[in-house]
C-alpha cells in the first residue's frame, strides 16, 4: 500500500468490504441481537430474515437484543477503526461502515419507532415500563437524533482522513451494501413485502449520509488507497451467497 494520498481505490475490494459490512450490522441486530436472547430465554426462532424476526416466546428482552447489539457492534468497531486508520486503509473502511451503517440505523429507527409508536424499541419499552408518554417520546427521539448525528461526525471524519478519494469510495460502498442487502430480501419465500422495504429503508435509506462524505480531509496528505484483495473480494461472494440462502430466504419453522 502507497504511505502518501497517491492512487485510487480499488472498486471491486470497496463493493467486497462494504457487501461484507452490510451482512455484518444485519447479522448483528437480526441473528445475534435478537436470535441469542430468544434462545436464551428458551424459545425457538419462527422467522429470521434480512428485517424480520420472531420468536415463539414473546419479551420486551428480545425486541430490545437487537438494537443493543447493534449499538454495541457499533461502538467496538469505532474503537477499533482508529487503531487500523494508519496502516490499514481497508479494514478502516470495514470497521467505519460497520460502525456507520448500525449507526445510523438506530439512530433513525429510535426517531422512527417515536414517531409511528410501534417497532422493536417502542415493544421493549411498553414491556418494561407501560405506555410511553409524550416526555418519553420526545427524549427517545432526541436520542435518536444524537446518535445519529455522532455517527455522521464520526464517519466522515474517519474516511475523509484515512482513505484516498473517500466520497467516492463511500458512494461506491453505499451503493453496494444496498445492492448486496436488496437482492438477499428479494428471495424471500415469504415474497416480496415489508421484508424488502425494511431491508431498503435500514441498510440504505438511514446510510443516505455516506454520499456526503468530504471530498479530502485534514489527513488527506497521509491518506492510504485501498489496493486489490482477491482474499476479501472472494470472501464477499461467500458470505453473501450464504446469506442470501439462508436470511435472505428466511428461516424458521
Amino acid at each position: 500500500m502507497a504511505g502518501k494520498s497517491e492512487g485510487r481505490n480499488d472498486t471491486l475490494t470497496v463493493v467486497a468490504l462494504a457487501v461484507l459490512a452490510a451482512i455484518t450490522v444485519t447479522v448483528a441486530h437480526e441473528a445475534v441481537g435478537h436470535g441469542s436472547v430468544c434462545l436464551a430465554l428458551g424459545g425457538r426462532v419462527t422467522l429470521l430474515t434480512t428485517s424480520l424476526f420472531r420468536c415463539d416466546v414473546p419479551s420486551f428482552l428480545i425486541d430490545l437484543g437487537g438494537p443493543l447489539t447493534s449499538l454495541a457492534v457499533a461502538a467496538m468497531a469505532a474503537v477499533a477503526s482508529r487503531a487500523t486508520r494508519a496502516t490499514r486503509p481497508g479494514l478502516t473502511l470495514y470497521l467505519v461502515l460497520v460502525a456507520a451503517m448500525a449507526g445510523f440505523w438506530e439512530g433513525a429507527y429510535l426517531v422512527q419507532v417515536t414517531l409511528t409508536e410501534h417497532g422493536d424499541l417502542y415493544s421493549a419499552w411498553t414491556g418494561l415500563a407501560g405506555d410511553a408518554t409524550v416526555a418519553v417520546r420526545v427524549g427517545g427521539a432526541a436520542v435518536g437524533v444524537a446518535i445519529y448525528l455522532v455517527t455522521v461526525v464520526f464517519a466522515s471524519r474517519m474516511l475523509a482522513g484515512a482513505l484516498v478519494e473517500p466520497r467516492r469510495a463511500t458512494r461506491t460502498a453505499w451503493v453496494a451494501a444496498m445492492v448486496a442487502t436488496m437482492t438477499a430480501a428479494l428471495i424471500y419465500r415469504g415474497g416480496v413485502g415489508d421484508n424488502l422495504i425494511n431491508t431498503a429503508l435500514g441498510i440504505g435509506a438511514a446510510s443516505l449520509p455516506l454520499l456526503l462524505i468530504p471530498r479530502r480531509g485534514t489527513g488527506s496528505a497521509t491518506a492510504r488507497a485501498i489496493r486489490r484483495s482477491v482474499p476479501v473480494i472472494s470472501l464477499a461472494a461467500v458470505v453473501w451467497l450464504a446469506f442470501a440462502l439462508t436470511m435472505g430466504r428466511g428461516l424458521g419453522g
